[in-house]
């Protein structure tokens, strides 16, 4: 009896604690359509919160792209017109500076052979010049006999010789005795104030001498500058060997006097007596490479280095930009 009211007790503190349970199917869809409530709101919440705040990886990714962009951009600034042609001038200078190298070279080697030709003795000119072969002799010692012509003389200038002072080269006309032909003699400089042949009488040589000088070429106009020509009112500007032999009918030959005089006459000697100053026995070439080759080397090492400190200089600073994206 006792130990029956026992377990119906327990019985009934055991049904005490279990959850009551619905009786009946209205309930029951009312409690699955508030879980469905909640499952959806939970799923905005999260998706709203995915939207709103980016992973730690999207941010990485955020970062590189835009890392990327301006390192684009950067060297973009850098290679433009400006940088590629400070990029070229190293190139092309370094290119000058070794052309003028081989200039150099070509020059030296030049001169030398010149000066082979100069040391040679004098040979007699030929009746009948070759003109194609002046050029393989230039500068080598000839000699030839006849007499000047000095109304046809020629006055090559204005000239200044090594002091600055301006004068004239004369080219005076010898008629051969031994073929009646003509060519032309550059006899030497004389000062501007004895342009006229009346000031200068004692250099009129008269009668039958014998001529000995170097076989030249003729030459080109020094720059832009050098008037042209005008052999109607006798002018003559550069050495224009042609045009020269054609106005007093000669042979287009130059033969250059020599400076042939003793040892204790001198230059200004020769002026004061009214006599032409003949060239000296050397070879006189323009030679201005090595400053070429340092000007041009300078260039190319100063353009290398400021194209080297150009792009290593930083670039400028960006704006500010906003990394996250705004709340939607």
């Amino acid at each position: 009896m006792l130990r029956s009211r026992i377990l119906t007790r327990a019985t009934m503190d055991f049904g005490a604690i279990r959850p009551t349970l619905p009786t009946s199917s209205q309930p029951c869809r009312q409690l699955c359509t508030r879980s469905l409530i909640s499952n959806t709101a939970t799923k905005r919440t999260t998706t709203a919160s995915s939207r709103t705040v980016p992973c730690h990886h999207q941010q990485q990714r955020t970062y590189a792209a835009m890392h990327q962009a301006s390192r684009t951009q950067s060297g973009r600034r850098r290679w433009g017109p400006v940088t590629i042609g400070l990029a070229l001038c190293p190139i092309i200078t370094f290119g000058l500076g070794t052309w003028q190298v081989q200039r150099l070279r070509w020059k030296v080697d030049l001169i030398e052979q010149l000066e082979d030709r100069m040391s040679l003795d004098a040979i007699p000119l030929p009746r009948k010049v070759n003109l194609s072969a002046i050029e393989d002799f230039e500068y080598r010692k000839v000699k030839v006999t006849g007499t000047f012509r000095h109304d046809q003389e020629i006055l090559l200038g204005p000239r200044t010789r090594g002091d600055g002072q301006p004068g004239y080269f004369l080219i005076t006309p010898l008629e051969r005795i031994d073929n009646g032909s003509k060519i032309l003699v550059r006899r030497g400089w004389v000062p501007r104030d004895k342009k006229d042949q009346s000031t200068r009488l004692e250099g009129l040589t008269e009668g039958q001498v014998t001529v000995e000088g170097l076989l030249r070429t003729g030459e080109q106009k020094a720059s832009s500058f050098v008037p042209e020509n005008n052999p109607d009112k006798n002018e003559w500007y550069s050495l224009d060997v042609e045009t020269m032999a054609k106005q007093v009918d000669a042979q287009p030959v130059v033969v250059e006097m020599i400076l042939d005089t003793p040892a204790h006459m001198i230059k200004s000697e020769l002026i004061d007596k009214n006599i032409p100053v003949g060239r000296s026995p050397v070879v006189e070439l323009r030679n201005h490479h090595k400053e070429y080759i340092v000007t041009w080397y300078s260039l190319c090492v100063a353009t290398t280095v400021m194209l080297y400190v150009l792009m290593r200089r930083p670039p400028p600073p960006k704006k500010p930009t906003q990394l996250l994206p705004r709340h939607v």
